[in-house]
């Protein structure tokens, strides 16, 4: 018994921890967040990276500002494998959304989705070799902090061309390798199917499939019942 509250105060200290080297550099992190090996958080004073409770980033998951932007992911949202979200504008995730993994949502056009001018960059370390985290797009060395590691980003401005903000509604579903691209709001409870490219507004409940995404039928409808939406 003695071990076990022992243990459960260090993972509280922890977390602690992590919540405020994290909102130091402008983010902020609710409670009950699950934060996978590999993730990636870059974010500075101004650009600020919000995470609601019960947020889940799955391994390699990389989330990103750069001047100008913001992120805000509301409760209980889940982020799958080496999902990515950009912004230099702002990207508004909905409550109780789920994203597939090897998703893209960026609010703006670039040439390349470099990593942010001056930006600050949180990753989780755990089960990671000291030589994956000191050359990784021109950081500086990674400095340990507990289990996690920090490093100042020093790049040359990104050739950001245009931006426009992404709203995302809740409890919608993503599937696997879909991409939302700037300017585009999706409505609440809509789905997106595997491999989608949404370049325009999607409505509530709306089944989105296709490049470019297209409203097949609406989530809900009695014709459907039984049936996988994507």
């Amino acid at each position: 018994m003695g071990l076990e509250w022992i243990g459960k105060m260090l993972n509280l200290a922890r977390v602690a921890r992590r919540r405020l080297a994290f909102a130091w550099r402008g983010g902020r992190m609710g409670r009950r967040c699950v934060i996978a090996p590999g993730v990636r958080l870059e974010c500075g004073r101004g650009r600020p990276i919000v995470l609601g409770d019960g947020v889940r980033l799955q391994r390699g998951v990389r989330i990103s500002t750069a001047a100008g932007g913001r992120i805000i992911l509301e409760d209980r949202v889940y982020i799958g494998e080496y999902g990515t979200v950009l912004s230099a504008a702002e990207v508004h995730i909905g409550r109780d959304t789920i994203v597939a993994p090897h998703a893209r949502i960026v609010d703006f056009d670039a040439p390349e989705d470099a990593p942010p001018p001056d930006a600050f960059a949180f990753q989780s370390a755990l089960h990671q070799s000291p030589a994956s985290r000191d050359t990784v797009h021109g950081r500086e060395p990674w400095l340990l902090k507990g289990n996690l590691w920090f490093a100042a980003i020093r790049n040359p401005k990104s050739e950001i061309e245009a931006a426009a903000p992404i709203r995302i509604g809740r409890d919608v579903w993503f599937g696997a390798g879909v991409t939302v691209r700037r300017g585009v709001q999706v409505g609440d409870q809509a789905v997106l199917g595997a491999g989608a490219v949404a370049d325009r507004d999607i409505p509530d409940r709306g089944v989105a499939v296709g490049v470019p995404a297209r409203v097949v039928r609406f989530r809900g409808d009695s014709s459907e019942k039984g049936k996988s939406p994507a």
